[in-house]
């Protein structure tokens, strides 16, 4: 018999079986080898993707700070308009400094937002980091240029015109930036500082100041603009009909014209602080006029009652609810001796009034002086010949009995057809009004130009820079329509001057002696104080106050000390070649109070300089697939 042996069969099947084990085995430890090696050079692409998307961006955003550096270092770098390449296809290092392969960058600066720098000066600086493929990244740093507003207290020089040195000292509280050019000295007396301080010098007496924020040493001067600088600011006032030419360039006893801002309440909603509701009008002096007509000064001791014809007191007369003022030159006058019995006087109270003293005519409670061309002074502004109805010369004056022209000067003519609603309002002096508001006049561009030497007074509404090429005098009280306290923004006032701002020793801001003999002081103003609401700047030496050191010295109080002329309340910001005198510690002149108003820094005056240190503003991420560098620079930028 034919038979298989059993030992054979089962050997063979085992073979076989063994050889798909293993051929399974090999196919999936090949498998997982492939996958393995498929995910090694998949995550060495995303890696070496991570590391290059890294090195780009590191490019471009180094380059940013390369431009922001070089600015800072050389403000020529910027241009007027459209934009400069600053770096071309330039390759960049790493922080051990090796260069970084295959990765090139592309940097750019120019001007961007309003380029006329109306609301501040800004620029943006654009980098475009790419490697060989073209892939890449773009980014955008706009930068603000740092505003000389930003400061509540800077000099060049920290001594007076004379070289003394000037220092802090006395509990002195400064609120705000301080920055010098000069050393910061510091008396033993103490001075506290609540805000950044920096100085090109050294701080001498450091110990005995308090810094809130510590204090920077050794800096970089900043230097005050250059005339040439401001010279647009000339055609920026001419677009508004704001450039005005003064009689004189002399200091403050030389000056002949006058501005008064003032806020017009237009809608009669019983204030002035709507946007269009800010104004001024310029008083100039005819060449024949005393100065002191302007100035409203006092005459000095002895004077007689006649030649007073700017201050005097108030009186009721028939027809009027108010009382209304009568300078003390036309008290004797028989039509005011009449007009003071038809307000309610008898006979012998009328006569007395028309026969007093000087002394007691302006020791009323509430005698008062007035600037040349107040609307106060009709009864003395007002000739026979241009007002031929006796009725219209002799009258007591208020605000609104405007005349506008007078024996010693004449207001300016602004517009013979003003805005329907302004000679509504104001209908005696409407042609008379510069609107500020560029809804009653296009071209306005809040810039007051003044070729010469200007006196300033009144309430300011809305944002304006004036620049007079010589002196600015302060006259009366600068205020803001909108208290600077509430932090709204919406006032802001700049000055700059030439030469330097006085703030005038007149009747209206010193004390009088107005009895034909005596020491006993008088107050002839409506506040005892200085208020000052503006940031200042003088390009050649100070802001200070003339005859600072002269009586008196303890006629007025500053919040319960004893000095000549009350308390001087600056709120904004003080920039000067060189520091001015204001008072003295025996009480003549002025006490300081001076605040710093945070809404200089965030928005300036108009045109304001700048002092061409640039700072971090926004940042952006642009889209880098077919970006244009010459289109994206003009859509952000525009003109006024």
């Amino acid at each position: 018999m034919r038979s298989q042996s059993p030992s054979t069969q089962r050997g063979g099947a085992r073979r076989g079986v063994a050889l798909v084990v293993v051929l399974l085995f090999i196919v999936a430890f090949g498998a997982l080898a492939l996958s393995a090696t498929f995910l090694t050079a998949n995550a060495n692409l995303t890696s070496k993707s991570y590391d290059k998307e890294s090195e780009l961006r590191y490019v471009a955003e180094a380059a940013l700070a390369i431009g922001k550096s070089r600015v800072n270092t050389n403000a020529a770098v910027l241009p007027d308009t459209g934009y400069k390449t600053l770096m071309s296809a330039a390759t960049m290092k790493s922080a051990d400094g090796t260069t970084l392969p295959g990765v090139k960058v592309n940097l750019y600066i120019g001007p961007s937002g309003s380029t006329s720098g109306q609301f501040g000066r800004f620029a943006s600086v654009i980098s475009e980091a790419r490697d060989l493929q073209g892939n890449g990244f773009v980014r955008r740093l706009e930068l603000s240029q740092e505003s000389f507003a930003k400061f509540a207290y800077w000099t060049d020089k920290e001594t007076n015109s004379s070289g003394t040195v000037i220092s802090f000292g006395n509990g002195d509280n400064i609120w705000g930036p301080v920055f010098t050019n000069d050393n910061i000295n510091i008396l033993s007396s103490g001075a506290t500082f609540h805000d950044q301080v920096e100085t090109g010098g050294t701080v001498k007496g450091a110990n005995y100041g308090t810094f809130d924020k510590g204090y920077k040493q050794n800096v970089k001067p900043i230097a005050l603009p250059a005339v040439a600088t401001l010279s647009k600011l000339a055609s920026y006032a001419s677009a508004a009909g704001f450039n005005l030419t003064a009689p004189t360039s002399g200091d403050e006893n030389n000056t002949r014209m006058r501005i008064e801002f003032l806020a017009a309440d237009l809608d009669a909603s019983g204030d002035s602080v709507g946007a269009d509701e800010g104004f001024f009008r310029v008083y100039t002096l005819a060449s024949a006029a005393p100065v002191t007509w302007l100035r409203a000064d006092w005459p000095g001791s002895g004077a007689a009652v006649t030649s007073v014809t700017q201050c005097g007191d108030w009186h009721k007369v028939a027809g009027f609810a108010d009382k209304k003022f009568f300078p003390a030159s036309v008290h004797k006058t028989t039509w005011f001796r009449s007009m003071v019995q038809a307000g309610g006087l008898t006979l012998p109270q009328a006569q007395a009034e028309s026969s007093a003293t000087l002394a007691t005519i302006m020791n009323s409670a509430n005698a008062r002086c007035y600037l040349g061309g107040d609307p106060h002074l009709v009864a003395v502004q007002r000739t026979a010949a241009a007002y031929p109805f006796a009725a219209d010369r002799q009258k007591g004056g208020d605000d609104t009995t405007f005349t506008a022209t007078d024996p010693n000067g004449a207001w300016t003519l602004f517009n013979s057809s003003p805005a329907p609603k302004l000679s509504l309002a104001r209908k005696n002096d409407a042609k008379y009004l510069f609107p500020l508001y560029r809804g009653l006049n296009p071209g306005s561009q809040g810039v007051i130009y003044v070729s010469g030497s200007v006196a300033i007074t009144g309430v300011v509404r809305g944002k304006v820079t004036l620049y007079s090429t010589a002196t600015v005098t302060i006259l009366d009280d600068v205020r803001y329509a909108n208290d600077p306290g509430l932090g709204n923004c919406q006032d802001m006032f700049g000055i700059i001057a030439g030469n330097e701002v006085a703030v005038a020793n007149n009747a209206i801001n010193t004390p009088q002696v107005v009895a034909t003999s005596g020491s006993t002081y008088k107050n002839l103003d409506d506040t005892k104080d200085l208020y000052l609401h503006a940031v200042i700047m003088t390009l050649n030496t100070s802001f200070r106050v003339e005859d600072y050191s002269a009586a008196p010295n303890n006629a007025s109080d500053c919040l319960g000390s004893n000095d000549g002329r009350g308390c001087l309340f600056l709120t904004g910001g003080l920039i000067q070649a060189r520091r001015g005198a204001v008072g003295l510690a025996s009480g003549e002149g002025y006490v300081k109070r001076y605040s710093y108003d945070r809404c200089a820094a965030l928005s300036p005056p108009p045109y304001f300089p700048t002092t061409g240190r640039f700072s971090d503003n926004r940042y952006y991420e642009l889209d880098p697939v077919a970006f244009d560098i010459a289109k994206y620079f003009k859509s952000i930028s525009s003109g006024p």
